[in-house]
């Protein structure tokens, strides 16, 4: 059996465009060889990040001491990260992205029985009902008639759904509201029209603030 194959891409960087292609272990540094040395990126180390198989026949990627650090999807590895597809590594000023690698299998917890259909209580057909048998009436007026047979139950209507509201229960939707502000500031006097029959908003400025006013005329507040 063949083992496990990884592929990663390099998508920025001296070596962007180059597929590399992992069989168990690829050291990269600027002492690697081969693909390993990433076009000569100069700001890796010598013994950057080796990328190789775990325990599990996974790929993973552990940082070697490096001094700009190795980076997956974003984040500073300090210890051996498992790699997945799509996932993102940096390293110096290239970039790689996980193209394919081995999934990991979900594994079944140890003594876990093969689940079965669930049967839900009153899910199944239940027994037909068998009523006791009624007790004889009278006697007919003809031997061997049988007797007359229980009439149903009494028809109970049922009510009928309720129908479209009424014009009479219908409200009237409020009417529009419109604002008008009329600022004069010859006299430092400002209204607000909330519609044309109410009675104007009035507001006066006062050392610099503005401040509520009884309504009316200017010339009514001041005899």
């Amino acid at each position: 059996m063949s083992s496990p194959t990884g592929r990663f891409e390099v998508v920025a960087g001296k070596a962007v465009g180059m597929s590399i292609l992992v069989e168990g272990e690829l050291l990269i540094g600027r002492h690697a060889e081969g693909a390993g040395r990433l076009g000569e990126d100069e700001e890796i180390s010598r013994s950057h990040a080796r990328v190789s198989l775990d325990s599990s026949g996974l790929f993973a990627i552990e940082d070697l001491g490096s001094t700009n650090g190795t980076f997956v999807n974003g984040l500073r590895i300090s210890t051996t990260q498992t790699l997945r597809e799509g996932d993102t590594i940096e390293i110096g000023s290239t970039a790689l992205v996980v193209r394919e690698v081995p999934s990991p299998v979900s594994e079944q917890p140890a003594g876990s029985a093969v689940q079965q259909p669930t049967i839900v209580p009153g899910a199944q057909p239940s027994p037909p009902v068998v009523s006791p048998p009624a007790p004889p009436g009278p006697p007919t007026g003809v031997a061997g008639e049988a007797p007359p047979a229980t009439p149903p139950p009494p028809m109970v209507p049922t009510p009928a759904p309720p129908g479209p509201p009424t014009e009479e229960a219908r409200e009237a939707p409020p009417s529009p509201l419109s604002l008008k502000l009329e600022v004069d500031f010859d006299v430092q006097e400002a209204r607000l029209f909330l519609d044309g029959e109410s009675e104007p908003l009035r507001f006066l400025l006062e050392a610099g603030r503005w401040r509520a006013a009884p309504s009316g005329p200017a010339e009514d507040q001041g005899a």
